[in-house]
């Protein structure tokens, strides 16, 4: 994709949208936070996963048929996969776009009509659903043996308040820092992502490190693309926004705060908010040096004549952290409930997991499978690099906190007015008490004082 050319890229970048729908986002400097694939590819993987996968003990035939809604067009491979190793199963299939899904899921549930059995849930908006009559409680059907191995906030997310597993991913949408490997060499001194990820191994390293890139480059080149990124990195390692009816504001966000500030203050970054044509140019041009990715972002590089092969690298950032997510739950009242658990069994265990890496270069939710493939699994664009490593040591450490339905919104709220503020210089208090009003007006019956 090219990043060069303002509309092409702009229509590239719907047209992905479209059809790889919304998996949550980052947003900068207030921008809304995009629809953008949770489960997209980083490249065509250049190397199988291991094969060490146990096969799959014999069970009896399974038979009938499911229906699946969902706003993602990789489900159609996991139902081939399914029908394929089910020759008595049929998979129907249904997909919506990615704009017009949660609303008609919605709808359905709520009039109970031509209802599917099992339904995909994004990660923005599956708080919304995880405490509703409508989901069944997996856990009372033998889910938690599926997801013991799991990485720990990947299968947290799946959770009702309760504690009931209501759905499961088979992924996990862990994010790094990607770089070319010729500007880190220029501006880094190094191109290996272990020393990188030691570089900015702390948020006062990254600061100081940033300073001294702009000050080597004479202002041309920035070592990040925007302050906003820590709102994605920080959104997922904070309390949450709500307890007991009140709204919590965890004092890591004014460190936070203060540290985007910093960044700002000693042009550590380009103020280039995510997905615009210029935060495109800088990822491929190497006029920002690390540029926050999850990795599912592939389609994101300009690859045109396989020009990025082998060119990036991907180091850790200070803390793990992900971005987007598709789920999948069972309506409670389907009368295929468990065929449709065997679907979910199915995506996962590691022999699809496995697969689906290493066709798509999509992270797994389940440990064994990262595990299994840390020092073997390659990416095109990364050339010889282990790229798994950089994921996975950051994102297993990640807490694991369950959705509800009001920690994205205030999320996107506090984006909004704390980029406000780092633009504007506002003192932090400023920033709390404007926050406090967005949310009062959003969500009256919540405790803001």
């Amino acid at each position: 994709m090219n990043f060069r050319k303002g509309l092409p890229f702009v229509l590239a970048v719907v047209l992905m949208i479209t059809l790889l729908s919304a998996c949550g986002g980052k947003g900068g400097n207030g921008a809304s936070p995009p629809a953008s694939a949770s489960s997209g590819d980083t490249a065509s993987p250049s190397a199988s996963p291991s094969d060490s996968v146990s096969p799959s003990t014999s069970a009896p035939e399974l038979k009938g048929k499911l229906v699946i809604w969902t706003f993602f067009d990789q489900v159609k491979d996991m139902a081939a996969k399914f029908e394929e190793k089910n020759p008595g199963v049929q998979v129907e299939v249904k997909m919506f776009p990615g704009d017009q899904y949660q609303t008609k899921l919605l709808t359905a549930l709520q009039t109970g009509k031509d209802l599917p059995d099992i339904f995909d849930l994004e990660r923005g908006y599956i708080g919304k659903f995880i405490d509703s009559k409508f989901l069944t409680d997996l856990s009372a059907m033998g889910g938690e043996e599926l997801v013991k191995d799991y990485i720990p906030y990947v299968q947290g997310l799946g959770r009702s308040s309760d504690g009931k597993l209501k759905a499961i991913s088979d992924h996990s949408s862990p994010g790094g820092f990607w770089y070319l490997r010729e500007t880190a060499k220029q501006y880094l001194g190094t191109d290996d992502p272990a020393q990188i990820g030691e570089m900015v191994g702390s948020w006062d390293k990254l600061i100081a490190l940033g300073e001294k890139v702009y000050a080597d480059s004479k202002g041309k080149v920035h070592l990040i693309e925007n302050a906003g990124d820590l709102f994605d990195i920080m959104a997922y390692n904070t309390e949450p926004w709500v307890k007991d009816g009140k709204l919590n504001i965890d004092p890591k966000w004014q460190e936070t705060y203060d540290l985007q500030q910093k960044i700002r203050a000693g042009n550590v970054d380009a103020k280039l908010p995510f997905m615009s044509a210029g935060w495109g140019t800088a990822l491929n041009s190497g006029t920002v040096v690390l540029t926050s990715m999850p990795a599912w972002a592939g389609f994101m590089v300009d690859n045109k004549d396989d020009k990025a092969v082998g060119k990036f690298g991907v180091a850790p950032a200070p803390l793990g952290f992900y971005t987007g997510g598709t789920y999948r739950g069972i309506y409670d009242k389907s009368p295929n409930k468990e065929l449709a658990y065997e679907f979910l069994k199915y995506i996962a265990s590691p022999e699809w997991q496995d697969y689906n890496l290493g066709k798509t270069g999509n992270m797994p939710g389940n440990k064994a499978v990262y595990e299994k493939n840390l020092d073997t699994f390659k990416s095109a664009f990364f050339g010889d690099q282990n790229i798994l490593k950089p994921y996975y040591d950051t994102i297993k450490e990640m807490p694991a906190l369950s959705a509800d339905k009001y920690g994205e919104d205030i999320l996107s709220l506090w984006r909004k007015v704390a980029s406000q503020g780092i633009t504007n210089n506002t003192p932090y208090d400023k920033v709390v008490g404007d926050f406090k009003k967005e949310v009062k007006n959003a969500f009256p019956e919540l405790k803001t004082d």
